[in-house]
């Protein structure tokens, strides 16, 4: 391997001078001596150490991307905006994936602080929450960002999904819905928790009292949005006219259960989801949904955390609009 010694040797100047070139030190340095030492690094093929150079600069510039489900299109969107904004300010992102299980989560922790990450960003709320029980937060400084409602003293980047949800319920309400089953996201999860108040209260402020049948609990996949289906009322006086689930993945789920049993969306049921993942315009009928501005979630949650890691002052809680995109699924064009 070579050294930083070779370079120095190859170039005949000291190793201090190509320390200085290769951190762009203000000392001045001649541009034929700068030019000479370039040469070197290139014709030798030398790359630094980043971890000796990380301890000298007590920086790493890599941070953390803790996510539930890297396998959920919801997220790619946001890891993308994570890493253009990290790739412009010269960061690189370790991506986290936890299957929403808290041993993962604290195994990343783990790894995390051993790699000396200079900030994280966690996604979603319950993320948080496993990391405040490893005492994450209490164990120096470590800059962090949330996208997503939690509890904790730090900055968040989110959407008003209780208002969101609240929203899309709404919309039901007024193309005559009152019997509206949702299939929420699990209970550890703030998202869900707050999209199942936003049906709560548009649910309460048009006086519609809700059956106990009509709120099941989903995982936000699509098997879980299939198999809710089964556990609605789908016939006689009783019978739901229209499924709000809490995301697009449990209501393609949804659907397609409901084509299997010969019901019409969205003549017999219609369906609303969350988030316009970008394979919600393509099912038949195609889904509405609340959009969700992930990639600016992602942006906005790495441009934050560039600001406190260069030691300013952030605002405690950036909300991003959302928006409700009406399809086929709720109602006929």
């Amino acid at each position: 391997m070579v050294t930083i010694k070779d370079v120095a040797r190859h170039a005949g100047v000291s190793v201090t001078t190509v320390s200085r070139v290769l951190n762009n030190s203000q000392h001045p340095i001649s541009p034929e001596t700068r030019e000479r030492v370039l040469a070197a690094i290139k014709e030798l093929g030398f790359y630094p150490n980043a971890m000796a150079r990380s301890l000298q600069l007590n920086e790493t510039k890599t941070i953390g991307l803790i996510l539930p489900d890297i396998a959920n299109p919801y997220y790619p969107g946001i890891v993308r905006g994570v890493e253009d904004v990290a790739h412009e300010k010269g960061y690189t992102v370790i991506l986290c994936n936890t299957d929403r299980s808290r041993e993962r989560t604290k195994e990343y922790l783990r790894v995390l602080r051993e790699k000396r990450v200079d900030g994280v960003i966690f996604t979603g709320g319950g993320a948080v929450e496993d990391a405040s029980r490893e005492h994450f937060f209490e164990q120096g400084s470590v800059a962090t960002v949330v996208i997503g409602r939690h509890k904790a003293d730090l900055p968040a980047v989110q959407v008003d999904n209780v208002r969101a949800a609240r929203e899309a319920v709404e919309h039901l309400l007024r193309l005559g819905h009152r019997r509206i089953a949702t299939v929420t996201g699990p209970a550890v999860s703030t998202t869900a928790r707050d999209r199942l108040e936003g049906y709560r209260r548009a649910m309460e402020a048009e006086g519609v009292d809700i059956e106990p049948g009509w709120i099941i609990e989903g995982d936000f996949e699509f098997n879980s949005g299939y198999q809710a289906v089964a556990q609605m009322p789908l016939s006689g006086n009783q019978r739901i006219t229209a499924i709000f689930a809490h995301n697009d993945l449990m209501a393609i789920g949804a659907i397609k259960a409901l084509y299997e049993r010969g019901i019409k969306v969205p003549e017999e049921v219609a369906v609303v989801g969350f988030d316009n993942i970008p394979l919600a315009s393509f099912v038949t009928p195609a889904l509405s949904t609340v959009a969700v501005p992930v990639y600016d979630l992602g942006v906005t949650a790495m441009r934050v955390l560039a600001e406190l890691l260069a030691g300013r002052k952030v605002p405690p809680v950036t909300t991003l609009a959302t928006h409700l995109e009406v399809r086929e699924s709720s109602i006929l064009k």
